[in-house]
């Protein structure tokens, strides 16, 4: 939200109106307002680029399979408004011949040049419930802080925590920073309870 405040100047020899904008920056919806499940896994990339140029790649569901090696290729929904309301994840046949993984996720928050949330339809694939992608950027000087947090449970927890560190690390994570230049700056996977 952008506040306006116009007055004009003293001295009667400048008729100018001087403005000054303040930015009012409007808080971020929290993960518990969409899902009851606990953080699994999160990164935080500083990006040497723009908001603006990495939100055209990141804001856009659809450009997933630019930065996801995993991804044949993701169908979004918008609306008329300009927001992705739901996209859909076709994934690579892990073999020859395998059955080809297709991944449904309703946008729940959508918020141009600050970020997006969005939970995964159930039943799914992944066997997994109270999903939710919860991505958010954030300008600082001529960088952008990007956090990607997954929230899930899962009754092959360990297996899929596995496979969201090499996804997210690995992959994600690693083709941004070459895309944009910059560096990792957590990584964070939550740990087994101990036996």
């Amino acid at each position: 939200m952008t506040i306006t405040v116009s007055s004009k100047n003293d001295d009667p020899h400048h008729k100018k109106i001087n403005k000054m904008e303040t930015t009012v920056k409007s808080s971020l919806p929290t993960a518990d307002q969409f899902v009851d499940s606990p953080l699994r896994s999160r990164i935080r990339l500083a990006l040497n680029a723009p908001l603006a140029e990495v939100w055209e790649t990141v804001g856009d569901p659809g450009r997933m399979p630019e930065y996801s090696e995993g991804l044949q290729k993701v169908e979004t929904k918008w609306n008329a408004s300009g927001h992705c309301t739901a996209y859909q994840c076709h994934f690579k046949e892990q073999q020859p011949g395998a059955e080809v993984t297709n991944h449904r996720a309703i946008m729940q928050w959508y918020a141009p040049l600050k970020g997006w949330a969005s939970t995964d339809e159930e039943p799914n694939d992944f066997g997994l419930t109270q999903s939710l992608t919860f991505i958010t950027l954030e300008a600082q000087g001529n960088k952008t802080m990007l956090k990607w947090d997954m929230h899930f449970n899962s009754e092959n927890m360990e297996i899929y925590k596995a496979d969201l560190e090499e996804a997210l690390n690995q992959d994600i994570a690693q083709r941004l920073i070459q895309r944009f230049g910059g560096q990792l700056l957590e990584s964070f996977i939550e740990e087994s309870p101990s036996k």
